[in-house]
């Protein structure tokens, strides 16, 4: 009986430190993405200068070796789409999320996806 109980004390507290590291962790879109757009121009371009590449971390976003901290990075379901947002001093850039390992901006007609390279 003892035994039992404490084993029913050892799930609870893990679940509960689970709980607790779950609701710590980040955004889950940490890592390294790489860009491709739907414009050939802009495609030859990413490629040919190497770049594309970005970073996010849980409280940044790096790219072509300049780091911006952000105040805060979440996601926001708005229309029945979900987006990845990057917020500061009252600014956001939003990302659409396609999937998990796929997101979207587009600026001026021009669609860069960027795929999860890690």
């Amino acid at each position: 009986m003892k035994e039992t109980m404490m084993k029913a004390g050892k799930i609870v507290i893990a679940g509960l430190l689970a709980g607790l590291l779950s609701a710590c962790g980040g955004h889950g879109y940490e890592g390294t993405w790489k860009a491709t757009s739907d414009n050939a121009m802009l495609e030859k371009l990413i490629n040919q200068t190497g770049g594309g590449t970005l970073v996010i971390g849980e409280d940044y976003i790096e790219a072509n070796g300049q780091r911006n901290q952000v105040d805060e990075i979440f996601t926001r379901e708005s229309g029945g789409k979900n987006y990845l947002v990057f917020a500061k001093e009252g600014e956001e850039q939003v990302f659409e999320i396609n999937d998990e390992d796929n997101l979207e901006i587009g600026q001026m007609g021009v669609t860069l996806t960027y795929t999860r390279a890690d």
